[in-house]
């Protein structure tokens, strides 16, 4: 007796699969306090790590500008539905680079708010970044992430958020 399968477009993943993650960098606006000043132009790239494993970590190409930085460049990772995203936004000097921000995404808790689908979710990131000992915002970083659709009911606790809402491209949620 043979089972019968529906086919998607995207991988149906269990808990521990690993599965390719397309994540979208669309843009970012740097508000640290390490920059010069607003109307010095800017040279900068993210780099994204996948669960902190070297060999999961992608970067953008550099691109320069003043308040506001475009990308719209995909990276492919390869990632679970507990996988943990760290995005950071670097900015480029002659000789070295220096971290303008960072954040995190949990994939778990994204996949819950969207009912086990990443198709085209548009995230707006408040970048952290550390000024005189403490943490504090250090702009904005725009992402979308597609490809990745979970049964919600094959994860460990597993209920998907009562009030979740999808994101279409065209509405992206600020703070």
């Amino acid at each position: 007796m043979m089972a019968a399968a529906s086919v998607s477009q995207f991988a149906n993943v269990q808990a521990t699969e690993k599965s390719q993650l397309t994540l979208k960098v669309l843009s970012a606006k740097p508000q640290s306090p390490k920059l010069p000043n607003r109307q010095s132009r800017l040279s900068s790239f993210v780099e994204v790590t996948a669960d902190g494993l070297t060999s999961e970590t992608k970067k953008t190409g550099k691109r320069t500008g003043h308040l506001e930085l475009q990308w719209n460049e995909d990276l492919t990772l390869n990632v679970t539905p507990q996988s943990r995203l760290d995005l950071k936004l670097w900015s480029c000097h002659t000789l070295r680079k220096e971290l303008l921000g960072s954040a995190t995404i949990d994939l778990l808790d994204t996949l819950r708010t969207h009912d086990g689908k990443m198709e085209n979710v548009q995230l707006s990131l408040v970048l952290q970044t550390e000024n005189k000992g403490s943490v504090v915002a250090g702009g904005e970083l725009n992402v979308c992430l597609d490809g990745l659709v979970v049964d919600l009911g094959s994860l460990p606790n597993g209920n998907a958020a009562p009030d979740s809402k999808s994101c279409s491209p065209t509405h992206m949620h600020t703070s």
